[in-house]
């Protein structure tokens, strides 16, 4: 008698139902501020983003398509947040997806919602192209159907948190993602930063408070990384090489001048909190402030948030150019960038000075 494995299998089902779901400002740090509710340490997405010394700047030249980012490489500020904050915070990786599917199962059988890494385009509620490939994107995994072979999974969008795709505006308080869709954004070899079935594994027993030290030697790095970055394509040196790459751009064609791309990578629809990730990191300055007791750094956090609004002035320049390929707009963009080097390289060289 022959037996048919699948009428063998007894199929699951099981909800996280202690976790909650929340919207927020961008991927890893609301994917991060719902495990920290979750875990009983709540901290703002803002206080998150600053403890990972998660602001910079990257001008990166893709074969398809030029694209900047404002903050640190994807893992990298995972590692920093957690070294700061003695939480055992481990970016791991399988090379089959039948492993990472398995453990994904165990780990929310066991009660514990799994940070994962998905390349975007294949989540088809996000609405994308299919070559806007970002294996860097987080979501939390807190339930699965085995019957309906659906994940439960909160991204950044909420029901009280509407966020823009390309489509228009989605507010789900969780999607329902088919096993085969994850598995594709989850395996993804696609870069930049391509998946690889890579998520959070995070033990938070040892968890520490907030501290005004931490504050420093956060800021500190940020600043130092800023200021004095080791390539033309980082930090201020990027900003300033940015300023006048863009001017280039009138040589591509319609399609390589991905500006789109860019007002994504910029604006907050995309998942930055707005101008670059400077709002975020002014907010940053400002809540750090009233724990330190400092007022300059009230003040700077301010002027960081100015400077924010200039850089969503460049980003939606760059829908301008995306709706009318117009290339005239690229030297009204590259004026609006050297000014914003000229204004972060001050911000930031005041606060460095600040820093014990």
């Amino acid at each position: 008698m022959k037996w048919d494995i699948k009428n063998i299998i007894k199929k699951m089902k099981k909800i996280i139902n202690e976790f909650k779901t929340s919207g927020g400002k961008h991927c890893i740090t609301n994917a991060l501020k719902q495990l920290f509710e979750y875990y009983n340490f709540p901290l703002t997405e803002e206080m998150i983003f600053g403890i990972g010394s998660g602001l910079s700047f990257v001008d990166i030249n893709l074969e398809k398509s030029p694209m900047v980012s404002g903050r640190i490489k994807p893992f990298e500020f995972e590692k920093k947040l957690g070294e700061r904050l003695n939480i055992d915070m481990q970016c791991k990786s399988s090379s089959s997806y039948k492993n990472a599917f398995n453990k994904t199962i165990k780990l929310i059988n066991d009660n514990k919602p799994i940070l994962a890494y998905v390349d975007m385009p294949f989540l088809d509620y996000l609405s994308l192209d299919a070559d806007s490939h970002f294996g860097g994107h987080a979501v939390v995994i807190f339930g699965y159907n085995d019957e309906t072979e659906k994940f439960y999974i909160s991204d950044r969008d909420n029901s009280d948190y509407p966020i823009r795709t390309p489509k228009g505006y989605i507010s789900e308080d969780y999607h329902l993602v088919d096993y085969k869709q994850t598995e594709l954004a989850r395996s993804s070899k696609h870069r930049p930063f391509p998946a690889h079935n890579k998520y959070l594994d995070v033990e938070f027993n040892n968890c520490k408070p907030v501290t005004s030290s931490i504050i420093f030697s956060a800021i500190k790095e940020t600043c130092d990384n800023m200021l004095n970055a080791p390539a033309q394509l980082l930090g201020l040196n990027g900003i300033n090489k940015f300023s006048i790459e863009i001017l280039k751009w009138n040589k591509f064609s319609d399609e390589k001048l991905a500006a789109i791309t860019n007002y994504f990578q910029i604006k907050a629809d995309g998942g930055t909190g707005g101008g670059i990730f400077r709002r975020r990191y002014g907010d940053f300055l400002i809540q750090a402030s009233d724990i330190v007791g400092c007022e300059q750094m009230n003040q700077l956090g301010i002027e960081y948030i100015a400077i924010s609004h200039k850089w969503d002035r460049v980003g939606d320049l760059m829908w301008g150019l995306y709706e009318t390929t117009e290339r005239q707009l690229l030297k009204e963009m590259s004026e609006l960038i050297k000014e914003i080097h000229i204004g972060e390289t001050d911000v930031l060289t005041k606060l460095r000075r600040i820093i014990i």
